[in-house]
């Protein structure tokens, strides 16, 4: 999935995104990925991937200040 690119609604703005990684953090599914800003930088992100009702994969905020915590520790160590 790393290098997958999709399209993502970020503040009433769809915009392209590209998979970064996909990690399992305590039974969770999350997809870190990067949105390119235009200026030869980019925004990393991640998402919680749930199924929907259709049973497809579907993209939601992290909750918890525990969630973020625990994948922006993944973030650091993937750049680092």
């Amino acid at each position: 999935m790393d290098g997958l690119k999709f399209k993502i609604e970020v503040d009433g703005e769809v915009k392209e995104a590209e998979v970064l990684k996909t990690v399992t953090i305590d039974d969770n599914n999350y997809v870190i990925y990067a949105i390119d800003k235009g200026d030869e930088t980019s925004d990393i992100l991640a998402s919680r991937i749930i199924k929907d009702n259709e049973g497809k994969d579907t993209l939601v905020d992290l909750e918890t200040d525990d969630e973020r915590n625990k994948i922006k520790d993944v973030v650091n160590v993937m750049f680092s």
